[in-house]
């Protein structure tokens, strides 16, 4: 199955769904049931292709909070196209282990506020090992992640790092599942960009044959997050700091980073429409809290909700 995800996210990108205004897509081939082996299909010494699978991926996204707001009065939408470029080689260790290099190139406009639009690359490391090419068996996997991204907001331009252990296997011949821990950083020009968060991510896939594949994936963090609103005493107070966000320099909106606890759920379908190709169909939404307390009664919520709405075209080559 073709399928976009967040990077890591992710990710997302690591940071991209539990931060605001961060990218929203990055592309990954995830597969059904785990393939038998390993290794590469050419055999030992015989030539091979530079890369073992480039992929394109092109998107449209609406978000309903991209300032990831906690009032409706700060809450704003927009509309996102987004072009994704993956490109991977697998290199043989032995006959249990191999290594899976993916570039990664990408680029997002969005429609009402460019300074969120933004270009980003990078390159995944994959360590992975499966102990036998029996049907039940598992697939670890130790990753690092790493990409630079320019905003046209200035502020948020910066680099990206993630690092973590996976696994992933078969339950049947229609059902995988795979599981992800990490540690996500992001150091940007602004501070309030300067993130760090712990993330731990559960996917599950059911085949449904020619008809395509329903997933559903969960995702929890604990760490900083931001969230742009007007200068109130709630926004204030939470904040370990601030700044005047200069993707929205008309709404006079601060961009306040704090420490948070974040869900992110996932429900999607994908459709083939031809040889390695597909429609990706999707549906998250997250919900992040501060876990900072207040020194008053707040007449409103400290949470912010954010669903995004996306199709994307996946072609594999």
């Amino acid at each position: 199955m073709l399928r976009r995800a967040a990077l890591g996210l992710g990710v997302l990108g690591f940071c991209a769904i539990a931060t605001a205004q961060d990218a929203v897509t990055k592309p990954e081939v995830v597969t059904g049931p785990v393939p038998a082996s390993l290794g590469p299909s050419s055999a030992p010494g015989s030539a091979r292709r530079l890369l073992d699978s480039v992929q394109i991926d092109l998107g449209y996204t609406y978000d309903d909070n991209v300032t990831r707001a906690r009032t409706d009065d700060d809450r704003l939408g927009d509309q996102l196209l987004a072009l994704n470029l993956s490109a991977s080689r697998a290199l043989r260790i032995d006959d249990h282990a191999r290594l899976v290099l993916t570039g990664l190139l990408s680029g997002e406009k969005f429609i009402r506020y460019n300074g969120l639009s933004n270009v980003s690359g990078g390159l995944e490391a994959e360590l992975e090992y499966r102990q036998s090419g029996a049907f039940d068996a598992i697939t670890l996997t130790v990753f690092a992640r790493g990409w630079l991204a320019d905003y046209a907001s200035h502020l948020r331009d910066g680099s990206h790092y993630s690092v973590g252990v996976g696994a992933r296997g078969a339950v049947t011949d229609r059902i995988g599942v795979s599981a992800e821990l990490a540690r996500n950083q992001r150091r940007a020009d602004s501070e309030v960009w300067d993130l760090a968060d712990y993330s731990g991510r559960l996917d599950l896939d059911y085949a449904l044959g020619d008809k395509g594949t329903l997933y559903v994936s969960g995702e929890y963090r604990r760490g900083d997050t931001v969230s742009d609103g007007h200068a109130t005493l709630v926004n204030v107070s939470l904040a370990e700091v601030f700044v005047l966000d200069d993707a929205f320099s008309d709404k006079q909106l601060f961009a306040y980073r704090s420490d948070a606890r974040t869900w992110v759920s996932t429900l999607g379908y994908n459709v083939p429409v031809g040889e390695h190709a597909s429609i990706d169909i999707s549906w998250r939404r997250v919900q992040s809290t501060p876990t900072g307390r207040l020194g008053f009664d707040a007449q409103s919520s400290l949470r912010y909700v954010d669903n995004q709405y996306s199709i994307v075209f996946l072609k594999r080559f």
